[in-house]
């Protein structure tokens, strides 16, 4: 026969209050539910387990010995289902986020000194995304990840940061530098050579998207994953980067950023997960907290 560990919980009720009319109160039962939970134990015991003494029960020997483990059973229990918590400064999580090298220049920065300053034991692992990012949350690889393009769908959750846009970095004294550090003209800045980063993104860029509505596309010198490592190449060349204005700051020596030549939209900037970390109260004070601090940098982002 399968036991039937609401009798567990019924038996610590007695136990503790050695009262029928208790224990029914504080389990929320009736009495007779009580008592005929009572002679079920006693069935499957084999031990009367309470006498009467007055308006009272007085445990047997039986009923003491089994009192201490199962209040401890009654008590794992329910503590199996509180409510998670999360202390920053007791807990230590391992944080897994999905980074681009954008996110990984502007973003990750600030949240790994706030993250240190706020919950010390906790790990934040960084891990490269691509094409596969979406699989990687619904597996649990990634914690969470962020996200320059239109919000992904059903059943991903995402959180707007901030509006990004974008701006023309080059080498000062670049040759298509007008006087006074203009941009180049509309019609020139197709035809330089374009340092440009890809993630394995099928679709168009904005700014090749905008050129293309004019008829126009750019001349591709150098393709690579990292705006870092292009924005090293500019620097040494005459090559040019479109960039997102985050990451002027942090422009190398000898780099000016100018404004785009082509109108391009501004984009949005968020953060993706999947439901399965939604309630996760760990994950919620990071979320949480990568808000505050993006939010509190982006008027120090820019020159």
């Amino acid at each position: 026969m399968r036991p039937d560990l609401n009798l567990l919980v019924i038996l610590d009720a007695l136990c503790r209050l050695g009262s029928v009319s208790q224990a029914a109160e504080a389990v929320s039962l009736s009495q007779p539910a009580i008592s005929h939970a009572l002679n079920r134990l006693r069935a499957a015991t084999g031990d009367p387990l309470f006498t009467r003494a007055g308006r009272g029960l007085v445990p047997t020997p039986r009923a003491l010995a089994l009192a201490r483990e199962v209040a401890a059973i009654v008590a794992a229990g329910q503590a199996c289902l509180r409510p998670e918590t999360f202390d920053p400064a007791r807990d230590a999580p391992r944080f897994r986020l999905g980074i681009s090298d954008y996110a990984g220049l502007t973003l990750l920065p600030g949240i790994v000194a706030a993250v240190a300053a706020e919950a010390p034991l906790a790990v934040v692992e960084a891990l490269p995304v691509g094409p596969g990012v979406l699989r990687q949350l619904e597996e649990g690889v990634l914690d969470l990840s962020f996200w320059g393009t239109a919000p992904p769908p059903a059943p991903y959750l995402y959180r707007r940061l901030f509006e990004e846009s974008f701006v023309l970095a080059l080498r000062r004294g670049h040759p298509a530098i007008g006087p006074g550090e203009k941009p180049p003209p509309p019609d020139v800045f197709p035809g330089l050579s374009h340092a440009v980063v890809s993630l394995g993104d099928p679709g168009k860029s904005p700014v090749d998207q905008a050129l293309a509505r004019a008829g126009m596309s750019r001349k591709v010198v150098l393709s690579s994953p990292s705006f870092a490592a292009n924005l090293a190449a500019v620097a040494g060349s005459d090559l040019v980067a479109t960039i997102p204005a985050r990451l002027v700051r942090g422009l190398p020596a000898g780099l000016v950023a100018l404004p785009l030549p082509v109108s391009v939209p501004d984009f949005a900037y968020g953060m993706i997960w999947h439901p399965r970390s939604d309630a996760s109260a760990a994950l919620r004070w990071l979320r949480g907290l990568i808000e505050r601090v993006t939010a509190a940098s982006g008027d120090q982002a820019l020159p």
